[in-house]
């Protein structure tokens, strides 16, 4: 059931929206490269099958290629056509030679797409895209998570920066594989025995208080799935007392006031379903938000009149 939306929490939720909406469409200054090369990236990504060191859609063949060559693998959560970031990335890093020399001997990368021309992405990998944002937290272009060559162990994550290159990127590639497990392995063979022994106590210290981690952060995300359903019958009951004491000022007041109710709600979901098509950040747009804005304080002004 739908619930009635406060103007506080609609236009609340709007002008979030909208700022998330301008941040992702903020075009990178000056360095933003040229369209082609990302037309590049994607014409170049394989939909079936992978390769070390090409960039592949299919993200089971990867995991695949990544158990069998022992090699890790890098997510790139991207918006191709649209995202700045990505495109400078693009340019700045994955198209380089030292990138391209270095990937196809140490790398499985996937490019998991998010663009505006739903035309780019094949319609079998549209969901399982929008099921891996969520799995990982994605909430912003581009993100690069890395995993273990058991598709499953983030070692990290990489962040896009005007200042990265193959090189700098290559840099933070090599700290994070030094958490592989094969690579903690050939430490610890290493060490002395006695060296060793404590490495391995202070490692299952590290998993178990990393399982509790995310045991508490699943406690954590449910206890405020609650307190969102909870907050939501509170509102709920506000509305309907509300209009119970409106009731009591006669037919003519309650229709007047469930007339403006409805007006509220309608008025609050264009403004949410234009915010969700990403609108670009330009004056026309920006009075086209105050203007839509503006209606919905003075409908619940009116609405505070009863």
């Amino acid at each position: 059931m739908n619930k009635p939306m406060t103007l506080l929490t609609g236009t609340l939720l709007a002008t979030t929206l909208f700022a998330h909406a301008e941040d992702e469409k903020k075009p990178v200054p000056v360095a933003t490269p040229a369209p082609e090369a990302v037309v590049v990236k994607e014409a170049a990504a394989a939909i079936d099958g992978a390769e070390l060191g090409k960039w592949t859609m299919d993200f089971e063949a990867a995991k695949k290629l990544a158990a069998e060559k022992k090699v890790p693998i890098i997510l790139d959560f991207s918006g191709s056509d649209w995202c700045g970031w990505c495109k400078l990335m693009e340019k700045n890093v994955f198209a380089k030679p030292a990138w391209e020399a270095y990937a196809k001997e140490n790398v499985v990368m996937v490019l998991l797409d998010f663009p505006k021309d739903k035309s780019l992405v094949p319609e079998k990998y549209a969901a399982r895209n929008t099921e891996l944002q969520k799995k990982y937290g994605v909430r912003g272009f581009p993100t690069f998570v890395v995993l273990d060559d058991d598709g499953v162990t983030e070692l990290g994550r990489i962040t896009a920066g005007q200042s990265k290159t193959a090189e700098s990127v290559i840099g933070e590639l090599t700290v994070l594989f030094k958490n592989r497990a094969s690579e903690i392995a050939k430490y610890i063979a290493k060490l002395p025995p006695e060296a060793q022994a404590q490495f391995k106590v202070i490692q299952s210290k590290m998993e178990k208080a990393k399982a509790q981690e995310k045991t508490l952060k699943k406690t954590m995300a449910d206890a405020q799935k609650q307190l969102a359903s909870v907050m939501d019958d509170l509102v709920s009951y506000e509305e309907e007392l509300q209009t119970l004491r409106v009731a009591q000022l006669g037919s003519e007041a309650l229709a007047k006031y469930t007339n403006l109710k409805t007006e509220l709600k309608t008025k609050t979901d264009e403004l949410e379903a234009w915010i969700k098509t990403g609108p670009e950040r330009n004056e026309e747009n920006q009075a086209k938000f105050m203007a839509m804005q503006k209606k919905i304080q003075t409908i619940q002004q009116e609405l505070d009149q009863f």
